[in-house]
């Protein structure tokens, strides 16, 4: 063998115990390079994709936002003082309904009521007070459905044709007006029915309130007014309001004659014709509601509850 060939055969042999040598380090070394990536990997954070406590807190909040009307016994509709306290749902006489403009209506110190829009009088309040009763369970805003025989049969009205036409004007005016609210701490300014439509599919009505509504109620500012009573009165308009104004009051305070007429809106100009009709409405409230009341000498009303 030629001194090349031999010296060629030597620089091989060493390359090969060199490479057997560093082997046992480079496997080593890929180990600790591989464990040192799982390190890294362990330390970055991990999206989380589970429902956490601040997303639980975000949807409870979020639930909190939806608004009800005030709960109420069974038998009784949630209304707010300040409507049973006015002349917005008024007295007026068959066939004088007018459009108001922006009209102040008379309310009780520390109220403010303003309407735009057709007169509104006490079986539009039947109409009201049956479309509050229907969308209690609901939050304020939703849609609530409902048959317009069903509706009408719940205010003891008559179902014939010319009777769903009266329902569907007083929904109609419920819809159709602009009134301002305010009890000196909050304004509501908007219409008193938010949306009302009819599925043609379904033969069903559809109804919602506006939610910022709720804060005519406030936390003492409602009453329940029930069902039954009103609906005994139906037909004696001034009765049913009557109804309304004491029921709001726990104890009722004297109240002249001449207040109570501009109260409830009436267009008996004499207030002696007044003082007649309205002492035979305080008999058929009485009579209903086992009331006590007196006209004292000074034309003040005095009523008083069992």
């Amino acid at each position: 063998m030629s001194k090349n060939v031999k010296s060629r055969w030597d620089d091989i042999g060493k390359r090969i115990m060199e490479r057997k040598n560093k082997s046992p380090d480079r496997v080593a070394d890929k180990i600790n390079a591989i464990l040192n990536r799982e390190d890294e990997l362990s330390a970055s954070p991990i999206p989380n994709t589970t429902m956490n406590s601040q997303s639980l807190n975000t949807i409870s909040k979020e639930e909190n936002k939806k608004k009800y009307l005030p709960i109420s016994k069974k038998t009784q509709i949630p209304a707010p003082n300040v409507v049973l306290r006015s002349a917005l749902f008024g007295v007026v006489k068959r066939g004088s309904r007018k459009y108001e403009k922006n009209v102040l209506k008379t309310t009780l110190n520390g109220y403010t009521v303003k309407f735009t829009g057709e007169q509104l009088d006490q079986s539009d309040l039947d109409v009201w007070l049956e479309c509050l009763q229907r969308c209690q369970d609901s939050p304020l805003g939703y849609t609530v459905r409902f048959a317009a025989h069903n509706f009408l049969l719940s205010i003891q009205r008559n179902t014939g044709k010319s009777d769903h036409e009266w329902l569907k004007n007083s929904l109609l005016r419920l819809k159709a007006n602009a009134v301002e609210i305010s009890d000196g701490k909050y304004t509501y300014i908007g219409s008193i029915i938010d949306l009302i439509y009819r599925d043609e599919k379904t033969g069903e009505n559809c109804l919602a309130l506006n939610p910022k509504i709720s804060a005519c109620f406030g936390d003492a500012g409602w009453t329940g007014i029930t069902k039954e009573i009103r609906l005994k009165l139906k037909g004696k308009p001034l009765t049913q309001w009557l109804y309304g104004f004491y029921s709001s009051h726990a104890k009722p305070f004297p109240v002249k004659v001449a207040t109570l007429k501009e109260l409830c809106s009436s267009e008996i100009k004499e207030l002696y014709k007044f003082r007649q009709i309205l002492q035979k409405s305080l008999n058929e409230l009485s009579a209903v509601t086992c009331w006590l009341y007196e006209i004292d000498n000074t034309d003040k009303v005095i009523l008083k509850k069992h």
